[in-house]
């Protein structure tokens, strides 16, 4: 038998589901240029904006809705958080 989640729980499963898929699939990227890690840094910021506005109360302890693994993949390669 299947467990039944509550609302927020889907939710938040849904942005774990996010965050580890697309931090898994950017980690296989090659980004050897300038240009493409610019681009992908943008893209990766664009898309951690995305996933802020779902609905979840997730925040991590800096108080940023939906915080996970693409978060740290942005700050580990790029050395920035999403906004900067």
């Amino acid at each position: 038998m299947f467990k039944q989640f509550s609302g927020e729980e889907f939710d938040m499963q849904v942005v774990h589901i996010f965050h580890s898929h697309i931090s898994e699939a950017f980690s296989k990227l090659d980004a050897s240029t300038p240009q493409a890690k610019n681009r992908l840094c943008r893209d990766v910021q664009h898309i951690l904006g995305c996933i802020r506005k779902l609905p979840s109360d997730n925040s991590s302890e800096h108080g940023v809705p939906n915080f996970g693994l693409l978060d740290e993949f942005l700050a580990e390669h790029f050395g920035t958080k999403v906004g900067q």
